[in-house]
């Protein structure tokens, strides 16, 4: 995880009149962007909080992190940029927060009334997102965790050292370069020892550093001039930062990410290994499975009923809550349709990525079935929806067990008529690789309950 910059900032002393320490207030109105930007990070971290039960707990932290928009570097470069941003805002605990904060808002007292606003402000923002890019590109195909706002501060810190040295021969007030380099040193020596994001602290102190020459640059123009100047600047900064995202942009590793999280989910709805199956899971399909083909969950033949002819009111049977297992039934209830609502996102995606006839016709067997299975829970643990169709619902469930073998290890060879298509999923499923595999397997939950 990235830290926040060890900063020191003082005034030197000037032949010139000291103008007395402004007021709280006054500093408070010149330097409002530094003022959002605390607030901003602090309703972040706040409102995560709220929502997610994850975020203050050490076990599911990963997860947590990867869930709302971490940098982690495979996950950027397969095609999710906007952890570069999102990132920025994310922070490990409180110590991390108030480090940062701290940082931010000694240096942005300083430092903003220096220059117009929107500039401070495109400084911060290009600076982070470069600090980013540079921890994805230092770090691609490493599985690491990178968080946190310090790389947007080391270029409002790179900004002060432009503005130092610029300053260092006028007897006004500046940042003493002295002091400026020797928190540098601190900073990143700090991140030799400890578990510290260096390249997000280079690349936005060479970005904001770079940013703040272009500024100081325009301040000799005419007032057109010099906005279009910053402009131009800010342009060529984001088109430079896409240019360079663009071109490591990894496509294979996006795909086997697709398929390595439809597999996780797979896995999680039954098919596949008994130990990533949510806690009941696939003893209630196979109650399911029971009451399509006719019989009762002591596999008993329920009288009158042959396979693909039962009744929605059947599935009652499945319900385990009648048998005192209220609690596992209601979180049943409560997680699997959400699990094959990503079974469908994922299916979709994947979709899109593949050009083999075989592996569509799989994929939309998976779909077909993730759609109507939640009706049939519906039907299981409350009211049977109107639209549920039993028959169809038989069917799906015939394809999807001749398409995959739900009782393996892993995921299985395939079965059924249609054995291009169960070879050619099968074959998709398997061929992820460690990384795609171990990036979801750690974006996971720990504990199938985690809710946000």
């Amino acid at each position: 995880m990235d830290c926040p910059p060890s900063l020191q900032v003082t005034r030197s002393r000037s032949p010139m009149p000291s103008p007395g320490r402004p007021s709280l207030l006054s500093a408070l109105r010149a330097s409002k962007i530094t003022l959002l930007l605390v607030l901003a990070n602090i309703a972040v971290y706040a409102g995560l909080g709220l929502l997610d039960t994850r975020a203050f707990e050490t076990l599911s932290q990963s997860s947590f992190l990867i869930d709302w928009g971490a940098n982690v570097p495979p996950l950027t470069l397969s095609g999710e940029y906007w952890r570069l941003f999102t990132s920025m805002f994310l922070h490990v605990g409180f110590a991390h927060l108030a480090m940062n904060m701290l940082a931010l808002w000694s240096l942005g007292l300083v430092l903003e009334p220096r220059m117009r606003w929107p500039v401070f402000l495109g400084i911060y923002l290009l600076s982070g997102l470069c600090g980013s890019l540079t921890t994805a590109l230092w770090n691609r195909g490493e599985l690491m965790i990178s968080c946190g706002a310090s790389g947007a501060i080391l270029g409002l810190f790179g900004a002060a050292l432009a503005y130092a040295l610029r300053d260092r021969r006028s007897g006004r007030l500046h940042f003493p370069v002295r002091n400026l380099l020797m928190s540098l040193v601190l900073t990143f020596g700090a991140g030799t020892v400890f578990s510290i994001d260096n390249a997000a602290h280079a690349g936005g102190l060479v970005c904001g550093f770079l940013l703040a020459l272009v500024a100081l640059y325009s301040e000799k123009l005419r007032p057109a001039a010099a906005g279009a100047t910053l402009a131009l600047a800010g342009v060529i900064a984001a088109v430079a930062l896409a240019g360079v995202a663009s071109a490591y942009h990894d496509q294979d590793l996006g795909d086997k990410l697709a398929a390595a999280r439809l597999r996780h989910t797979l896995r999680h709805m039954g098919f596949g290994s008994y130990a990533a199956a949510l806690d009941g899971a696939q003893s209630l399909d196979a109650c399911i499975r029971g009451v399509m083909m006719g019989e009762d969950p002591d596999g008993q033949p329920i009288p009158g009923r042959e396979p693909g002819a039962m009744r929605a009111g059947d599935l009652r049977l499945c319900d385990g809550s009648k048998d005192g297992e209220d609690s596992r039934a209601s979180l049943l209830a409560r997680y699997l349709p959400v699990e094959y609502a990503n079974c469908r996102a994922q299916a979709a995606d994947l979709r899109n990525r593949v050009t083999k006839q075989a592996a569509l016709r799989g994929l939309a067997i998976i779909d077909r079935y993730c759609t109507i299975q939640p009706r049939v829970y519906a039907a299981v643990f409350g009211q049977a929806p109107a639209d549920l169709d039993m028959k169809a619902a038989y069917r799906a469930r015939t394809d999807m067990e001749n398409l995959l073998d739900g009782t393996g290890v892993e995921i299985g060879e395939g079965q059924g008529t249609d054995e291009e298509s169960a070879d050619a999923i099968v074959g998709i499923l398997r061929d992820t690789g460690p990384l795609a595999t171990a990036l979801v397997d750690e974006s996971g939950c720990p504990y199938w309950s985690c809710k946000r």
